[in-house]
């Protein structure tokens, strides 16, 4: 859709304030990249080996699923793994141990954490601004941790990491984008130079044919795999139960296409799609709306069968809400993804890396 003359021209006319933030902001960060390179400013390291997943930027380019996907990976080969994320838009300060025996942890802690606990409740959890304190907390509590996660710290240069990996979103690939503000990069694109290894990222389709402008690192190959349909309080059941189901679908995340290609897919008749802003609180109005609509649907279109599907972090932003309970008595269901190697071989890329001892000392 052609937008409105008024906001071409208002967009026309910041462009040279835009260029300018995004001149100084790209001098601001590539001096604090050379201040690090040269070790002139401190860089912290830790007991344990550090495995950061970060990305170049803004958005959801799949790092969390990612996260996942090295989880499950550390605890099949029998490594005792802790994850450690910043906790984005949480409510609190400092170091915390993400708790699910709360009112709204989400709040508390940030919902892609909040998700890996639900995921993975015995999974060592933390959040903090500082990475190295929240390690240090995690190790504190749980000294036979033998490998810490850090989950986007790319560009956290201040605690040490034995491994670097950089997800790229091949729909939107960095080097089809402009630094912030003009774009959505987080620093210049020839900072992924710093990574051990860039994780392609092809989501629903891959596409072996993409040219790939990087030279010197290492990729690999992933897809994403639609995994089940959940609820905390119910069996998981085969995404197949879709198969041909009206469905009513709502999400806040980066990238809520990827969400609305996935329902169709399996395939499911989208009846309708919600998109809220991405990381968003749903409020008392949200969800009574949610409601409202579903069952205006299920009158209007006679839908007996008609489900309500969110993604994983939605429902991590949604479980013990305060208000959970206005669509919690609807058939709600999670639709789950995981990220798998498109190959072996792309599998063995990043077996080839990690390549730690099976247990290590404590602190």
């Amino acid at each position: 859709m052609t937008k409105p003359f008024w906001m071409r021209l208002g967009l026309y006319l910041l462009f040279p304030l835009r260029l300018l933030t995004a001149l100084l902001y790209g001098l601001w960060i590539t001096l604090r990249n050379l201040l690090y390179d040269r070790k002139l400013l401190p860089i912290h390291r830790l007991s344990r080996p550090v495995i950061s997943i970060g990305n170049l930027s803004l958005g959801g380019t799949g790092k969390t699923p990612f996260t996942l996907f090295l989880i499950e990976y550390f605890r099949a080969n029998g490594y005792k793994v802790g994850y450690v994320s910043r906790g984005y838009r949480r409510h609190t300060r400092g170091p915390q141990e993400v708790r699910l025996d709360c009112l709204h942890p989400a709040r508390l802690y940030g919902d892609e954490a909040t998700q890996i606990k639900l995921r993975y409740p015995h999974v060592p959890t933390f959040v903090g601004e500082n990475r190295f304190l929240a390690c240090q907390k995690l190790l504190e509590k749980y000294p036979d941790t033998q490998i810490l996660l850090l989950d986007d710290a790319f560009q956290h240069r201040r605690l040490y990491r034995d491994i670097d990996i950089v997800v790229i979103d091949l729909a939107k690939p960095a080097w089809k984008d402009w630094l912030f503000p003009l774009g959505t990069l987080r620093e210049p694109l020839r900072s992924y130079e710093r990574a051990h290894l860039l994780i392609l990222n092809h989501k629903h389709a891959a596409d072996k044919k993409i040219r790939i402008p990087l030279r010197g690192r290492p990729t690999a190959r992933f897809i994403y795999e639609l995994q089940d349909l959940w609820h905390p309080q119910k069996e998981p059941m085969p995404v197949d139960f879709l198969r041909h189901k009206p469905v009513l679908a709502f999400c806040g995340i980066a990238r809520a296409d990827s969400f609305q290609f996935a329902i169709q897919s399996i395939p499911a008749y989208v009846v309708d799609f919600l998109a809220y802003p991405d990381h968003h609180y749903y409020t008392e109005g949200n969800l009574s709306g949610i409601r409202r609509h579903f069952r205006r649907l299920e009158r209007k279109l006679s839908l007996k069968e008609l489900i309500l599907l969110t993604t994983e972090k939605d429902f991590a932003r949604l479980y013990q809400a305060p208000h959970l309970h206005l669509i919690d008595e609807l058939p709600l269901y999670v639709l789950r993804i995981r990220m798998r190697p498109l190959s072996p071989e792309e599998e063995m890329k990043l077996k080839n890396l990690i390549t730690f001892a099976p247990v290590y000392g404590n602190a």
